[in-house]
């Protein structure tokens, strides 16, 4: 007995079987699309002290994530690092993670800013990041990796980018833009710093 050979064309090929091939070769091109892209990329955009007291420290810090990859990304962690230079030497400010804000998402070949709220809690480094600003401006520098979830690939992305703060930035960012009144606490911000820290 021999053998019965099904010779399947367009028009023969079942529709699971077509379907099953599309998906194929758009999966296929996605994937070549990711390999000769660029990596993802993250820029720190800003970063500014939002308020103080004798023992805590709260910033800011502007982050723009750039996806060149047509489909959509999370970025399941971000660690950052926040120094200042004192004496030549980094003055550790804050650490942390966006783990408080759950999964970043990122839509495909787009760029996705986000805000980083980061904290000191520590009387000692504040007031050593006081004396800084009283000597004239602090220099700070924003590191860090983020690990991106782009279904086929998983890079660690790093960024750091260094910026310098203002002892009239900072007042003026405190006291909300009074802008005599930070001009009057600029004057005399040596003096206060002796008394009130």
């Amino acid at each position: 007995m021999k053998g019965i050979m099904i010779h399947y064309t367009m028009d023969t090929l079942p529709i699971s079987a077509l379907f099953i091939a599309f998906i194929a070769l758009v999966v296929l091109f996605l994937i070549g699309s990711m390999i000769i892209s660029e990596e993802p990329t993250i820029e720190v955009q800003g970063v500014k002290i939002t308020s103080l007291t004798r023992s805590t420290m709260n910033f800011d810090v502007k982050i723009e994530i750039i996806n060149p990859y047509p489909l959509g990304a999370t970025v399941t962690e971000l660690a950052y690092t926040i120094t200042a230079q004192r004496n030549d030497e980094p003055l550790l400010l804050a650490t942390g993670t966006t783990e408080g804000m759950g999964e970043i998402k990122i839509a495909g070949s787009s760029t996705t800013d986000i805000t980083i709220p980061a904290q000191v809690n520590n009387s000692e480094i504040v007031t050593a990041g006081l004396h800084l600003l009283t000597d004239g401006d602090m220099e700070i520098v924003v590191s860090g990796a983020a690990k991106v979830d782009l279904w086929v690939l998983q890079p660690s992305v790093p960024f750091s980018k260094q910026f310098t703060i203002t002892k009239e930035e900072v007042i003026y960012e405190v006291l909300g833009g009074n802008e005599i009144i930070s001009g009057l606490l600029t004057t005399g911000a040596n003096i206060a710093s002796k008394y009130l820290f």
